[in-house]
């Protein structure tokens, strides 16, 4: 017995309704807020190289940037995009406050 109703064939016709069905449905809607997730570590730690604060603002920017077109998609939560545009600011502040030139 599962814990949601499975779409049929006529509700996952196109790529929209199934990525709606495994967001809103299966995980109440954290399936692509995880995957941001995802995305901001590897970025994070892809830049390590450079120092903390260039890493966190890139990766945060980058992230941003997905979630707008997301939430504009209607795949995540406004919450979640507004959440990683202030991981954004605090990169910048942190930026300014260490004095490296963006």
């Amino acid at each position: 017995m599962s814990y949601y109703s499975t779409p049929t064939g006529n509700e996952s016709m196109d790529m929209y309704g199934i990525f709606n069905f495994i967001n809103q449905e299966a995980t109440g809607g954290l399936f692509w807020a995880m995957m941001l997730l995802v995305v901001w570590l590897i970025s994070f730690m892809a830049l390590k190289q450079y120092s903390t604060s260039r890493a966190w603002t890139f990766a945060s920017f980058f992230c941003s940037i997905l979630a707008i077109f997301m939430a504009l998609m209607d795949y995540l939560d406004p919450k979640w995009m507004y959440f990683v545009v202030f991981m954004t600011l605090i990169g910048f502040v942190w930026l300014k406050l260490e004095g490296t030139k963006v």
